[in-house]
């Protein structure tokens, strides 16, 4: 199982204002609030945290096939400054996160690392259904040459709960697939 996001931090400081009143603590739990408040960069840490959430709630999903909006019931936990565990519940997901002055882009998991094929990149365009479908074609050129298979007969569907998944030649394949986009930069996963 695989999920992932990103987060565009320049879009994000523009967008969401997590100095508002309440928010930290509709969002985060005591634990992540100490964690942010110890931080010396506030803005990375919290986006840090969200995207471990994000990532680890899309695994859950596709494990449990239900969505839910409750932040505070993923809890994160970080085990070094790009690695982590997200908890919901009794599931546990590792986390694995990229973080740069522009973006942070995280990925779960429930398996190794090792295994799971992951791009992400800026996207220059403003319409939202360009950058879709960009990423969508470059998830689907990737998947093409990790099976060795013609791209022609390769799409991607949604399922009911919005979860992507590749189909070749209307046949639903095995392989897993994540994506995510923020701002200017998109990303998929593939396990």
């Amino acid at each position: 199982m695989i999920g992932n996001d990103i987060v565009d931090l320049h879009h994000a400081a523009v967008t969401s204002n997590w100095k508002r009143p309440r928010f930290l603590n509709k969002v985060f739990t005591p634990a992540e609030q100490l964690i942010i408040t110890n931080s010396s960069n506030k803005h990375k840490t919290i986006w840090l945290l969200w995207s471990m959430k994000e990532a680890a709630y899309k695994i859950h999903v596709r494990q449990f096939g239900k969505r839910f909006f409750n932040p505070k019931r993923l809890v994160c936990e970080l085990n070094s400054k790009n690695s982590g565990i997200v908890r919901i519940a009794n599931e546990c997901y590792n986390t694995k996160s990229t973080i740069t002055e522009s973006y942070i882009y995280t990925i779960a998991s429930l398996s190794k690392f090792d295994t799971i094929k992951s791009a992400y990149f800026k996207v220059k365009s403003t319409t939202n259904n360009l950058q879709s479908e960009y990423c969508r074609s470059k998830a689907l050129q990737a998947y093409s040459a990790l099976k060795n298979l013609e791209l022609s007969g390769l799409s991607v569907k949604k399922d009911s709960l919005n979860i992507p998944q590749f189909f070749f030649n209307n046949i639903k394949q095995t392989a897993l697939l994540s994506m995510t986009h923020h701002g200017q930069y998109y990303a998929y996963t593939i396990l």
